[in-house]
């Protein structure tokens, strides 16, 4: 019974290095107790996010490799300079 509550510790210990590292729990915006409270949820909603979407096969599914493919997909469309282009008509595209 102690060797599993050791490593239901542990995985919750893994969870908040992985909240920590890769999602930036470790820089608080701001002291007030709401917005800590508020980046706290953020945070682990990203997380479940993180749990529930699914790659493309030849992805690896591991939680890192997620953040990564999201951060690359949403850094592209996160360019002003390749969104508004998606937003034009087609007739107005050169």
């Amino acid at each position: 019974e102690i060797g599993e509550l050791y490593r239901k510790r542990w995985q919750i210990e893994l969870l908040w290095k992985f909240l920590k590292m890769h999602l930036k729990l470790d820089q608080l915006i701001t002291k007030n107790q709401n917005g800590v409270a508020i980046q706290i949820y953020m945070v682990l909603i990203a997380y479940a996010i993180l749990q529930l979407i699914e790659l493309p096969q030849f992805y690896s599914q591991t939680l890192l490799d997620k953040l990564r493919y999201l951060q690359v997909v949403l850094g592209r469309y996160g360019s002003i300079s390749h969104w508004s282009y998606d937003l034009l008509p087609e007739t107005l595209v050169a």
